[in-house]
């Protein structure tokens, strides 16, 4: 059985989902930033612009789905958090370690 987490745990799981849900989205802004910039001198067409304004739309809502289904509760969005920040244990390591070989 696994043991509950205490309220400081929680707590530190909330803000580690809420530090990776910024990174993924600042990330995906800063690539949408970049295009709009070189709209604004003339180095890509409007047409691209509202093209990459549209894809920044649909991978926007994957991403607030994604953190919004169940949020910090997520165990397996807990460890990608863990992972992107170089803070999973030797334990939860394994686990992807594990899941790798399974496909």
């Amino acid at each position: 059985m696994k043991k509950e987490k205490t309220k400081e745990q929680r707590k530190l799981d909330r803000e580690l989902v809420e530090k990776y849900h910024q990174k993924v989205t600042e990330e995906a802004l800063e690539r949408l930033y970049e295009s709009f910039q070189q709209w604004k001198v003339g180095q890509l067409h409007y047409g691209e612009l509202t093209d990459q304004i549209h894809e920044f739309h649909k991978y926007n809502q994957k991403i607030w789905s994604k953190f919004n289904r169940l949020g910090w509760r997520d165990e397996i969005l807990i460890l990608e958090a863990k992972k992107e920040f170089g803070l999973l244990t030797e334990e939860e390591e394994s686990f992807f370690i594990f899941d790798s070989n399974e496909e």
